[in-house]
């Protein structure tokens, strides 16, 4: 992470009536920000780490809770999100009562967020991460406004000093929630609101929450910030990859998962050569052929060169499905073959299967 410049130009920033009055330092694509927030009638000071090309591309936002120059959650997530990092000295004050956590998240709905979606190239999609009793207003939000962000990561939030924790069901597009404590928090009270909340959520009847939740070996309430956050950032990034359980699906039933996943999370998953030929292989040992031209007429249209170099695999599975006595499905297969490199093996192949109609 670059570090931020030592001297700050300050610029005074006239905003619209909806946001609140900013003062901005620094330049590029790095800024701090004395963000003055009618809402809570305080000045809070807002870090802001961009993608070097975040002018001509959107990004999905990551908000960081009770953070500091030097977050190691910044580091972390720099280059793949529009990182904000709010400062806040005094957690307990923000976040205890529910008068100060609802005026605090209506400081990030009302004031910080449209903010940074004004001023930077960023997509809907917004994750959200805190810990202790900042993961716990992290938890506040998630029950009560599930739909506010895309993803939710609190580690050790103190969900027992919430008013409530029953859950809002009603969700209506996909959401996503990492939460864990340590083994050793010492913190009873905790850890039994934690294990319940955990026990109701994975109860409820919805197809759109996607949950995980840890107790994490040897962690205390203090080391857990650091390998929560790292647990549920990989929790995130197992989110984009193809699981092997859809290989021996239709292709086109790979790409719908692909582009609803990317849709979600902002993720940039592509699909390539470990994806579609594990696909073919399985479907053609299953006897899918349909599924193995779908997928071979994919890599033609989505992959030209790797389907004209590895022109003989395409034939050797093509001659595969021909020995399994499926000559219909083979010659439509030797014709694509035929038609993107002009086969003569290909071209024979169909002039036999043709001599036996």
């Amino acid at each position: 992470m670059k570090k931020l410049t030592s001297v700050f130009i300050i610029i005074i920033l006239s905003l619209a009536s909806l946001f609140a009055q900013s003062k901005i330092a620094s330049t590029n694509n790095e800024k701090v920000i004395e963000f003055e927030s009618k809402i809570l009638n305080e000045e809070k000071r807002i870090f802001i780490h961009a993608p070097n090309d975040f002018k001509s591309k959107s990004y999905p936002t990551i908000y960081l809770i009770s953070s500091a120059p030097n977050d190691f959650r910044a580091a972390i997530c720099h280059g793949q999100f529009i990182v904000v990092g709010i400062e806040n000295n005094d957690p307990k004050k923000s976040f205890t009562g529910q008068s100060n956590r609802n005026d605090y998240f209506n400081f990030l709905i009302k004031e910080l967020i449209p903010y940074v979606e004004t001023n930077y190239t960023s997509s809907s999609i917004r994750f959200i991460s805190g810990h202790s009793i900042s993961g716990g207003f992290v938890m506040d939000i998630f029950n009560q406004w599930p739909i506010s962000f895309s993803f939710y990561i609190a580690t050790s939030p103190t969900v027992h000093m919430l008013n409530s924790t029953i859950v809002n069901s009603a969700l209506t597009k996909p959401t996503y929630l990492y939460f864990d404590i340590g083994s050793r928090e010492n913190y009873e009270q905790l850890e039994d609101a934690n294990n319940d909340l955990f026990k109701r959520l994975n109860s409820l009847n919805t197809q759109y929450l996607k949950l995980k939740y840890e107790v994490l070996n040897d962690e205390t309430h203090e080391t857990n910030q650091y390998t929560g956050f790292c647990r549920g950032y990989n929790f995130y990034k197992s989110l984009s990859t193809i699981p092997d359980s859809l290989l021996n699906e239709n292709i086109h039933t790979i790409v719908e998962y692909v582009n609803e996943l990317n849709k979600q999370l902002g993720n940039k998953i592509k699909i390539g050569e470990s994806v579609f030929m594990p696909n073919l292989l399985i479907n053609l040992n299953a006897g899918n052929f349909l599924n193995v031209l779908d997928g071979l007429q994919f890599i033609a249209q989505e992959n030209t060169d790797f389907f004209i170099d590895e022109s003989d695999t395409m034939i050797d599975i093509a001659n595969e499905m021909r020995n399994k006595g499926n000559d219909s499905i083979a010659r439509k297969a030797y014709q694509l073959i035929f038609d993107e490199v002009e086969s003569e093996v290909a071209l024979e192949k169909m002039k036999e299967i043709d001599k036996k109609r």
